[in-house]
């Protein structure tokens, strides 16, 4: 039994939306392996799509070095941080009071 005000609306346009799209893509990937049993199609995608790949991996390694080039004088510039005072130990490490979970208060 549900609530008094609790509407159930019907997905039957969002049922039929779907099956189209479900349509759509079988007939696209059908357009798809026709159009690569034609003589010559097959070659040429695969050149482009190659050509693309090399085009992304070289676009990638340009500005990774470019990034490098650029650390390196940021790095130079930064420096290195170190403290040079203060002697830190373990057994300089005091509980803080009050706060316990032993504490009665804290129950």
């Amino acid at each position: 039994m549900e609530a008094d005000n609790v509407r159930k609306k019907g997905t039957g346009r969002t049922g039929l939306g779907l099956i189209a799209i479900a349509i759509g893509i079988v007939a696209a990937i059908a357009l798809i392996v026709y159009a690569l049993m034609i003589p010559g199609v097959f070659e040429s995608v695969i050149m482009i799509a190659a050509y693309v790949v090399i085009g992304i991996i070289a676009v990638c390694a340009i500005i990774f070095g470019v990034v490098m080039l650029i650390s390196i004088p940021m790095y130079m510039v930064k420096g290195e941080k170190t403290q040079t005072t203060g002697n830190y130990d373990l057994k300089d490490v005091k509980p803080v009071e009050n706060s316990s979970s032993d504490d009665p208060k804290n129950d």
